[in-house]
């Protein structure tokens, strides 16, 4: 098979992306491959995935939706189509501008956008003063009460849990 770019030498490097149901192929020699920026080291055996990954990013900007190729950051000025492409955030304020699709980023990657491992437990337990248990107990069972007025049957039992534990290790 000859390649789509140059149609003269035999293609070597076949890439097949698969973004929002659209597949894209493509047929390419190792020189317009790294003509293109896809050199990843095959030549010298020094096979970097890192590298892939990073040079296939400008194909997926194509793929982006019009909305999400708008989204900006207030605080930093970075466009969601420059995260997708670096894979980097430029300030705190990004977390809260791309939340939503940072959110169905994780879900896509780790299957769900919560930690749902294990926590650490071992350690020095926080140690509060009497004021500040009585307040954040105070502020557990207001909050408490408002769960179940709301029927929010979950929180409630988290809320119940969280007080029993404060209450058991001051009370």
């Amino acid at each position: 098979m000859l390649c789509e770019d140059c149609r003269k030498q035999n293609a070597s490097v076949f890439l097949k992306l698969a973004v929002n149901n659209k597949v894209q192929e493509l047929h390419l020699c190792q020189a317009c491959a790294a003509k293109k920026g896809m050199g990843f080291g095959l030549e010298t055996g020094a096979f970097n995935i890192s590298d892939i990954v990073g040079n296939m990013s400008g194909y997926f900007k194509d793929f982006l939706p019009p909305e999400k190729k708008t989204l900006r950051c207030g605080g930093c000025g970075l466009k969601y189509a420059e995260f997708k492409e670096s894979g980097r955030l430029g300030c705190p304020q990004c977390y809260a501008s791309f939340e939503p699709q940072l959110a169905e980023l994780m879900a896509r990657i780790h299957g769900a956008a919560h930690h749902a491992g294990r926590a650490y437990r071992g350690g020095a337990e926080l140690k509060l003063s009497k004021a500040e248990t009585a307040r954040r107990l105070e502020e557990l069972r207001a909050a408490l009460k408002d769960a179940v007025v709301k029927e929010d049957f979950e929180a409630a039992a988290r809320l119940r849990d969280d007080l029993k534990r404060l209450e058991g290790r001051h009370g």
